[in-house]
């Protein structure tokens, strides 16, 4: 058995992904091959291009493993500058860096190229999940004795390497990235040779899994607490591992007030989980569990205004990039769609943009405009895009946009925090899709939205843009539409 870069990558999107590639029914296994993956697939072999382009290099991407690992060795021996997709492999682990650089002072140094930002969008950090890579190659390198292993380098979409040093502190638990990569890879192993085991969970890296319908199968039939909204992996193990509450029913057997007092005996008792939580999680499990309507549990006062926006933003997180901006409006008992577009992937396009969508809302009286979007993924991106374009607008005039009473988060101040619904996601799909709303597209998804946006500035087509803006405009109207059913079961209260 060798534990591979890619393995890591799989095991921190999905701690259970390496037990079920090794030990799952291979019948229930589907195709992670769509169109959005392969088009990233596509997308990282031009960056890797583009990132060769005038770079003498050893290329050694050609041959079996066994054939290429014999090449890397004696291309090492004789002391190669640059040596591209060379195999390395030490005790049990192998890997193929894109690069092996060689420093006159620290040997042999890995970098990988990667077709995204090297920081995680919420933090400045570089990606985990990269970074362990990078341990690997780091460590199979000092096993070696072919370099100090002390450092790895990332060379990311925009083309800036990041250095990442291995033994500094990287989480905030104060462990660093080495530790990180020795911790992972011991799980890895375990979990290949079947002397560890744990189980699925409901989690937005799902959707990129061959394993999806069969994880998602045997949560349903366990009735596995991450079923429930924002029941996530962390709590469903506590509650088993404490209490041995491994599945709805076990759950709703406990009874809630049991439960709390369980809680408020020792406050140290189901860790992450408070008893504001534990009150959430049954009414969210009964609801769940027997159906029905959704429960409003406090009334929401909605502004009454002369013109609403409903806002959604469509962005690539591959490539850091806000490219479309869209707005369903009402306003005199009408109702229209206007967009603002970034033409191309250059960071002028999408300043541009980000420019005219935020004169747009500044156009608007804020105490005669109600400004709506579903998520705080909108005011995260316009913060980090104020960042980027210092002279668009300050960041006082950005958090200006969204402190107004009249900004409102519908997830986040409403539905999250006021209602509860017979469904396992909140997202904008399942909650509109509840209430009746139907998008015109026939697969709907942002991922789809960000291959049909990159086809369209490669094409020109215009097609392609239609479907965009489309997909878009009814993102859009269902927050208009959710927003019109809450405002009314609200007003019931």
């Amino acid at each position: 058995m060798k534990i591979t870069p890619s393995l890591l990558y799989d095991h921190f999107q999905c701690p259970h992904r390496p037990w079920r590639d090794a030990h799952g029914p291979r019948e229930e296994m589907g195709d992670a091959g769509d169109e959005f993956m392969r088009m990233l697939w596509e997308r990282g072999l031009r960056h890797e291009e583009s990132v060769l382009e005038g770079l003498e290099f050893l290329d050694l991407s050609r041959g079996s493993e066994e054939e290429r690992l014999a090449a890397t060795a004696a291309a090492i021996a004789r002391r190669e500058p640059v040596i591209y997709q060379g195999v390395i492999a030490a005790g049990e682990y192998l890997g193929i860096p894109d690069l092996l650089v060689l420093d006159a002072e620290e040997g042999y140094i890995p970098h990988d190229i990667k077709s995204g930002s090297a920081t995680s969008p919420s933090r400045e950090r570089v990606k985990k999940e990269w970074a362990v890579q990078l341990a690997l190659y780091a460590e199979v390198i000092r096993r070696l004795d072919i370099g100090s292993g002390r450092r790895g380098v990332l060379i990311d979409t925009t083309g800036e390497r990041v250095t990442v040093e291995l033994d500094a502190e990287y989480d905030s638990d104060g462990r660093t990235v080495r530790e990180l990569f020795f911790a992972s890879a011991e799980s890895v192993r375990r979990l290949i040779e079947g002397t560890d085991r744990n189980d699925p969970a409901i989690s937005p890296a799902c959707r990129n899994c061959p394993w999806q319908r069969s994880c998602r199968s045997w949560c349903e039939q366990t009735e596995d607490l991450t079923l429930v909204f924002s029941v996530g992996r962390r709590d469903r193990d506590t509650l088993r591992d404490e209490l041995g509450i491994a599945s709805i029913p076990d759950l709703l057997a406990r009874g809630v007030d049991d439960l709390i007092a369980y809680k408020r005996e020792d406050k140290t008792r189901l860790p992450g989980i408070g008893t504001s939580g534990i009150a959430k999680l049954f009414r969210r499990a009964e609801l769940l569990r027997k159906g029905g309507e959704p429960e409003m549990h406090e009334r929401f006062d909605f502004p009454e205004v002369e013109t609403e926006l409903f806002f959604d933003i469509e962005s690539d997180p591959t490539r850091d990039l806000v490219y479309l901006h869209g707005f369903w409006i009402r306003e005199g008992g009408r109702e229209r769609f206007i967009h603002f577009l970034a033409a191309g992937t250059e960071p002028a396009d999408e300043e541009s943009a980000f420019a005219a969508a935020l004169q747009f809302i500044r156009s608007f009286d804020p105490g005669r405009m109600a400004l709506y979007f579903y998520s705080p993924y909108e005011k995260t991106a316009y913060r980090r895009l104020q960042a980027k374009y210092p002279g668009v607008a300050s960041a006082t005039e950005v958090e200006a946009v969204f402190a107004h009473a009249n900004a409102i988060d519908l997830y986040t101040d409403v539905v999250a925090k006021k209602t509860d619904w017979p469904l396992g996601s909140y997202g904008i799909k399942s909650i509109a899709g509840f209430i009746g709303f139907r998008w015109r597209d026939d697969t709907p998804s942002g991922a789809l939205s960000i291959k049909w946006y990159n086809e369209f500035v490669e094409t020109g087509d215009a097609a392609l843009l239609e479907r965009i803006l489309i997909y878009n405009e009814d993102d859009c109207r269902a927050t208009a539409a959710v927003k019109d059913y809450l405002q009314v079961r609200m007003s019931e209260l």
